[in-house]
């Protein structure tokens, strides 16, 4: 796929290249037993810059962009991972929170669009001026937490929690899957260790592009979750380091995207 300066016609009607890693149980012993997910897949795509005169029709582009990218890869049990910045791309931060913001008629699009794929999704948005982990579910359902503010891609204010939970932790099946920015892996790692997670995606936009540190009681699977170059800020692309990868618990690399540009990285026989 070109990673060259799209077009707005180019960027909403191209398709992604895609990659199927089998992953067996001898791999993933813990994950093995979680019979209504059967792949998860890494999207790791591009969202163009915003132009703070067209930021309405640019944010519509962008979400046509992932809903698109749905409609293509979604099957039933999937989970379908974007990074942390898949509407706005990290250059949004200098625009006013609430012009960037997910509107609630966005939100139903891609609630639509998980109720009617049967999927799981998760990626990072600005949702009413708080800089945002959301995770839709197959019925349709929106769990919505505050980005860690040290770690936020915008610097925003008026965040809001999720009440009864601390940290972005999706139960299904009995496996504890937890959602997390990049660079806010080693603060929280331990307590997510404590918190039973089997299952950490970590999302990346910014120049945080260091895989986070593996401990001894590591989950099963981390799996970290780029945006594709040529939008990732220089320097994140040296020996791999802006590709969307999988390791293991001892913190092997089990599974890669090809290269650091649009790809689908999917994650079969789980």
């Amino acid at each position: 796929m070109s990673t060259g300066h799209w077009s707005r016609r180019q960027f909403v009607g191209a398709a992604l290249t895609t990659s199927v890693i089998t992953l067996g149980g001898r791999v993933t012993p813990a994950f093995g037993a979680v019979d209504s997910i059967r792949r998860f897949a890494l999207v790791q795509s591009t969202a163009l810059p915003i132009d703070s005169a067209h930021i309405k029709n640019d944010l519509g582009r962008n979400l046509s962009r992932i809903l698109q990218i749905i409609e293509q890869h979604a099957a039933p049990y999937d989970w379908l991972a974007f990074d942390d910045a898949p509407l706005t791309g990290h250059a949004a931060s200098f625009l006013p929170a609430p012009d960037v913001s997910l509107g609630d008629d966005d939100l139903e699009r891609l609630t639509r669009a998980a109720l009617h794929h049967r999927c799981w999704i998760s990626l990072g948005a600005v949702r009413r001026s708080c800089d945002s982990i959301l995770v839709l579910s197959p019925q349709g359902q929106l769990h919505e937490w505050p980005m860690p503010p040290r770690h936020a891609p915008l610097p925003l204010a008026g965040r809001r929690a999720e009440s009864g939970l601390a940290l972005p932790i999706i139960v299904v099946d009995e496996r504890r899957i937890a959602v997390t920015p990049m660079d806010a892996t080693a603060t929280f790692g331990a307590e997510y260790i404590d918190r039973g997670v089997d299952i950490m995606i970590t999302m990346n936009s910014s120049s945080g592009c260091v895989t986070p540190p593996t401990t001894q009681a590591a989950p099963s699977l981390s799996i970290n979750v780029h945006a594709a170059a040529p939008w990732q800020p220089l320097g994140c692309n040296t020996q791999g380091l802006g590709r969307s990868r999988v390791l293991n618990a001892q913190g092997d690399v089990i599974a890669e995207c090809p290269t650091a540009d649009e790809h689908v990285l999917v994650l079969a026989g789980l």
